[in-house]
């Protein structure tokens, strides 16, 4: 196979066992912040906007919040996953909606060291904020524009293999050549004729691009 696949993963409820951002909200948000999940979910909140009004509801110090992100984990599979990968040669980014603090916390925990993408939490005089040093100001609909960044990172040369399960995922799954979905992103994919992959942890994953290269399927011509 000449053609080199790229690997492009969510980290929130795919890398993670639970949505780790998600969690620390509903831990430590005041009341309010239910409302504005509905609106981000239902795109009437950009990222950014969300983030910044329920961050205001947050009331946590650095410690403990450091403290609750270590007491998170990843899927059991994926250390094996990212394993194979390396063995194959192939490039692996991690693209989050969510947080860098928590994501390097449980690599490292998991001794893994992969390229991340993602906004920042920095606590400030006034709270904590959310930094987005990759958000496209033209669109600013999600705090990380995952479809820009894969745009910068292939080539013509390249696969790309797409793996999400959320709201972020929508619209960099639209661009990529194979998908791997679940929960929201399976039923976008459902609804707009994306075709997928369903599965359940990193194993399925593997097995499936395993099957895929061993077969010369049409996914990698």
């Amino acid at each position: 196979m000449e053609r080199k696949l790229v690997f492009f993963i969510d980290f929130d409820g795919t890398i993670s066992r639970e949505d780790v951002c998600y969690k620390m909200v509903k831990t430590f948000a005041a009341h309010g912040w239910e409302e504005l999940n509905f609106l981000w979910e239902k795109g009437v909140l950009s990222t950014v906007d969300c983030a910044r009004r329920t961050l205001q509801l947050m009331s946590v110090d650095n410690r403990e919040l450091q403290a609750f992100f270590g007491e998170m984990g990843i899927d059991e599979s994926f250390a094996g996953f990212v394993k194979w990968i390396k063995s194959k040669a192939f490039p692996l980014y991690i693209l989050s909606d969510g947080y860098d603090n928590y994501i390097e916390i449980l690599l490292k925990k998991k001794r893994l060291q992969l390229p991340v993408y993602a906004n920042h939490l920095e606590y400030q005089q006034e709270g904590w904020q959310i930094q987005t040093p990759h958000l496209n100001e033209e669109c600013q609909k999600c705090g990380v524009c995952k479809s820009g960044i894969i745009k910068r990172l292939i080539s013509q040369e390249n696969i790309s293999v797409y793996v999400g399960e959320g709201y972020s995922d929508l619209c960099p799954a639209g661009i990529c050549d194979i998908v791997f979905a679940k929960d929201r992103l399976a039923e976008y994919c459902e609804e707009t004729g994306i075709k997928y992959f369903a599965f359940d942890d990193f194993n399925d994953i593997q097995r499936k691009i395993e099957e895929l290269i061993s077969g010369c399927n049409e996914y990698l011509k």
